[in-house]
């Protein structure tokens, strides 16, 4: 299996470009310019604030970037898009530098990241973007959406739970996860069979990586 490289990249704007390319995704340049900055804030804001425990470049740039903007190229992402559990803003600040037109609402309930997302924003010029600063649950949030999307957070019985009082018949539920999540599916469609159906199931993984993933997408049935 061919990697990025024999070496580890120096960081720059062009490697991280090459990261991208190399996993088949374009941006233009002001797009790589807003991820470029977007990355050098996140590095220096991590100190601080816990951000991420990743710290080589190249690592960073495939575990977060790269996983994100894979997911355009499999599902057709419809806003409003929540996203639980952002952390950081993975996957939604990504997502909507990729998809500008896109509206999205990053739900995280830690103060210090909440700043470093308002930051994050304000340095980029992001619009059509807000931050929920709360923890999501069927009554905190009610905000109707088409979609909700959240990465590697916990159990997919937990965020149905969460989202049920804001997600819109018709509309997703998309879950960024390892391979080994048969159980949590098996889970769901135990205890929602009524509310949901699986609408896809996704292997792959990370371009020239042995990293293993599964997107996993539920869709709410409309009520008769």
């Amino acid at each position: 299996m061919r990697r990025y490289s024999k070496k580890s990249q120096a960081p720059s704007a062009e490697s991280l470009n090459q990261i991208l390319s190399q996993s088949g995704i374009r941006l233009s340049r002001g797009q790589l310019d807003q991820l470029w900055r977007y990355h050098n804030l996140l590095r220096k804001r991590n100190q601080d604030r816990d951000l991420t425990r990743l710290i080589g470049f190249e690592t960073i740039a495939v575990k977060h970037y790269v996983d994100c903007l894979l997911i355009p190229k499999m599902v057709r992402l419809e806003g409003p898009l929540l996203d639980v559990g952002t952390g950081a803003g993975f996957p939604g600040i990504p997502l909507k530098i990729f998809l500008p037109k896109l509206h999205i609402i990053l739900a995280e309930p830690r103060p210090r990241r909440v700043a470093f997302l308002e930051e994050a924003i304000e340095l980029l010029g992001l619009k059509g973007i807000e931050v929920f600063p709360h923890k999501v649950v069927s009554r905190s949030f009610q905000k109707p959406v088409r979609g909700v999307i959240t990465r590697a957070l916990e159990t997919m019985d937990k965020t149905f739970l969460r989202t049920s009082g804001c997600l819109l018949p018709g509309g997703k539920i998309y879950f960024m996860k390892g391979p080994n999540v048969d159980e949590e599916i098996g889970e769901v469609r135990t205890r929602f069979a009524k509310e949901f159906r699986l609408s896809g199931d996704k292997a792959y993984n990370l371009p020239r990586t042995p990293h293993q993933r599964r997107l996993v997408t539920w869709e709410k049935i409309d009520a008769v």
